[in-house]
């Protein structure tokens, strides 16, 4: 199924209104409310502090696999989902959890859902990896275009890059997803004008920090989004000049 980024986005933050509908969105406190999720901070969180956590609460964990610094990281299971982030900078940790709730949401529980709606309940135990899929089963997901299974094991990393396409295609989603939870287009350009009189890399990333509450890093790489966006929607020359000429002529006849 299709990732789309808006809807992912919208759902995550659907509990917004709940808790005061202002930024920076402090997306700990909405999500729980309409999400099966929990949160879980670690300071200096590495994967093995994950697979502890795991082995201690009871649930399995996936493959092994290097030790390493984490931001954030998701497991889901039986519909439910875990999100573990480091104990970091708030505005590095903010956008973290936007990333893990947008794979929870899109690549997770989304997926999850299409598979019971299209194929029954008895599908919940391939998802849950309890047991294989049947031929029938596996016929009828690919014609539904339902993806069965368990959740993927996603977190190797070589150098802080995905080691397969998949992985890596999942990890832009999640951004593109986060970025839209955190700070909405068009509520970014509406901020930045009124803040700035003018829309451009340096205003759009002042406003990402200083409203939206993104770190610097994180405001850069969004930051020609909104600028691309406002300039798409810009009016063309012509309707300017056009406006300005019926201007003149409204002025005239006053």
């Amino acid at each position: 199924m299709a990732f789309d980024a808006a809807v992912i986005a919208a759902r995550i933050t659907a509990g917004a209104d709940l808790v005061g509908s202002g930024f920076p969105r402090e997306l700990s406190q909405i999500a729980p409310l309409t999400l099966p999720i929990s949160i879980t901070m670690f300071p200096n969180l590495t994967t093995d502090d994950v697979a502890q956590a795991l082995a201690k609460a009871s649930v399995k964990a996936g493959r092994p696999i290097r030790n390493r610094r984490l931001r954030g990281c998701l497991v889901a299971h039986h519909g439910r989902g875990i999100i573990f982030l480091d104990e970091d900078d708030p505005a590095l940790q903010r956008f973290a959890l936007a990333h893990e709730l947008s794979h929870f949401v899109g690549h997770y529980l989304a997926r999850r859902e299409l598979a019971i709606a299209r194929m029954g309940l008895g599908i919940v135990e391939v998802l849950d990896g309890l047991r294989p899929s049947t031929p029938q089963e596996r016929l009828a997901g690919i014609l539904s275009g339902c993806p069965l299974g368990a959740f993927a094991d996603l977190m190797e990393r070589e150098g802080g890059i995905p080691l397969s396409a998949e992985a890596e295609i999942m990890e832009y989603e999640a951004d593109e997803a986060a970025f839209l939870a955190l700070a909405p287009i068009g509520i970014v350009i509406a901020e930045t004008t009124e803040r700035f009189g003018r829309i451009d890399r340096s205003t759009v990333t002042q406003a990402l920090t200083e409203v939206f509450g993104l770190s610097d890093s994180d405001a850069n790489r969004h930051a020609p989004r909104i600028v691309n966006a406002a300039a798409r929607n810009k009016p063309s020359f012509i309707s300017q000049l056009r406006k300005a000429a019926s201007d003149i002529k409204d002025e005239r006849h006053r």
